[in-house]
């Protein structure tokens, strides 16, 4: 992707995401905040280096583990074993997941019956709009409506942008 802006908004995006990162290695709300900065000038300069479709949180997690390796080397004098890194990247996508798997239950358990059966038919079942229509008597319209409102809510729920 060779689109600064495109990469900036990805960012801010997973802003809680990277700072939750930094927070696990560097415990100074300060160095976090400059850390960030750094990572976001990074990102938008390596914009070319991303590739359309991948995983960009790991991405940016990439480049925050060399932005906290070489801070805590360079301005903190510390020498931090890639183990500990390791352990980080290793635990951090779990925590993450696990994290947006108990905001996601607890916005679905705000839906209506009504909503959450369409979702479980969508997503769960893999129905189609169409084939949901026909069970529900509506048109396909108005299942892609519903759908649609059911996400924004999810989204809103969520904090999701």
């Amino acid at each position: 992707m060779s689109d600064p802006a495109a990469i900036a908004q990805l960012v801010l995006k997973h802003r809680h995401g990277l700072l939750a990162y930094l927070y696990a290695a560097v415990p100074d709300a300060h160095a976090v905040e400059d850390l960030f900065q750094e990572i976001c000038l990074v990102a938008v300069r390596k914009a070319a280096d991303f590739e359309d479709g991948s995983d960009f949180a790991a991405w940016a997690r990439a480049i925050a583990r060399h932005k906290v390796h070489e801070h805590l080397r360079v301005r903190r004098g510390v020498h931090v074993d890639e183990a500990f890194f390791d352990s980080l990247d290793a635990a951090f996508p779990a925590a993450v997941d696990d994290r947006r798997k108990d905001v996601l239950r607890r916005c679905l358990e705000k839906l209506q019956s009504h909503a959450r059966q369409l979702l479980s038919w969508r997503y769960d079942d893999g129905l189609s709009p169409t084939e949901i229509a026909r069970r529900t008597g509506q048109s396909r319209a108005a299942v892609n409506s519903i759908l649609q409102r059911v996400r924004e809510t999810l989204r809103a729920c969520a904090g999701a942008p």
